[in-house]
């Protein structure tokens, strides 16, 4: 074998991108706190969903796991206390879609990312 990992990337066709091209993720978190496990959670459930996302970590202060959409603060449980949910990391946060398409977040009965 030539070092094939088993994973397969199909490319959209010409003219089109992969969801989530464009769209830039910086979730920092408290390694010491053992959220990292909650960090690779959340990103492998984004890339899943949206391929074309590029996702990256910082380490960073005690209790902090915050996240930001192209440079801007999305969720921060430093100010809420608490993990993430779904629509908290929806590309309806990173103005790809227009907010017409999106629930509000008032409405959204999403479960959280972590437990």
């Amino acid at each position: 074998m030539s070092g094939d990992t088993g994973t397969t990337s199909v490319a959209p066709p010409p003219g089109e991108t992969e969801p989530g091209h464009g769209v830039r993720i910086v979730v920092e978190y408290c390694e010491p706190c053992g959220f990292e496990a909650t960090y690779l959670e959340l990103a492998s459930a984004v890339k899943e969903q949206y391929p074309g996302i590029e996702i990256e970590s910082r380490l960073g202060g005690t209790g902090a796991f915050e996240i930001e959409i192209n440079g801007q603060l999305v969720f921060s449980k430093l100010e809420n206390g608490g993990f993430p949910y779904e629509k908290d990391v929806s590309t309806c946060n990173t103005g790809n879609n227009p907010s017409s398409a999106c629930p509000s977040r008032a409405a959204s009965h999403s479960i959280p990312l972590a437990h």
